[in-house]
């Protein structure tokens, strides 16, 4: 398979990319992505996917070599939000920083049914054409008590992680229902992925 520009520093999209088999090299772009804030999470995370492929691309652009074997024709980038609708809008539950703010998280979710939403975005490096895609799914936690937080805290599952949990580790012990896609709630959607490439003219074959 032909090799992919992943914009993302995420391990879960690493590990999911080299579960297929695709080579790929990364870059990390740095973008604000409280420019998007106002936007509702289905229309928030699609932008900043885009906002994040536009800035990787101009970094691939002013970089040397990536280290691959053949210059990659496209580059990846995706973003992942939790939320809570509310009568008024929506309650976005971020990537917390500290463990007090961990905790808070699972306070708040404990229990309760939140929402996850993964925006990616595949552009083609030389024409600079854009195929998105959006996965949508409910994760449904299960109550916890405080000592299972702590001790869940403990692990450090919760850096960089949406929500402050990872369904793909002790977090998974957590979670009583999901209803989507399971690699979407890790940050990436393989069936929607498998689609935007195929949409892009991405070659699967050798």
């Amino acid at each position: 398979m032909e090799p992919l520009l992943l914009a993302s520093s995420s391990p879960r999209r690493k590990e999911l990319l080299t579960m297929l088999g695709i080579p790929f090299a990364t870059v990390h772009p740095e973008i604000d992505e409280s420019v998007c804030d106002h936007l509702p999470p289905r229309e928030r995370v699609v932008a900043l996917a885009q906002k994040k492929s536009e800035r990787g691309r101009q970094l691939f652009l002013a970089s040397g070599d990536l280290g691959l074997e053949a210059t990659p024709r496209f580059i990846l980038a995706a973003d992942t939000l939790v939320a809570f609708p509310l009568p008024t809008g929506w309650e976005v539950i971020g990537k917390p920083e500290t463990e007090e703010e961990a905790r808070a998280m699972l306070m708040r979710i404990q229990g309760k049914t939140q929402e996850v939403y993964t925006g990616m975005c595949v552009e083609n490096l030389e024409s600079g054409e854009r195929h998105t895609a959006l996965s949508y799914s409910r994760v449904r936690f299960a109550p916890m008590q405080e000592e299972e937080m702590d001790r869940y805290v403990a692990t450090g599952e919760w850096v960089g992680a949406a929500g402050a949990y990872r369904i793909q580790g002790w977090g998974a012990c957590h979670i009583e229902s999901i209803e989507g896609s399971h690699s979407g709630i890790m940050g990436l959607p393989l069936r929607e992925l498998y689609g935007i490439l195929g949409d892009a003219g991405y070659r699967f074959g050798a």
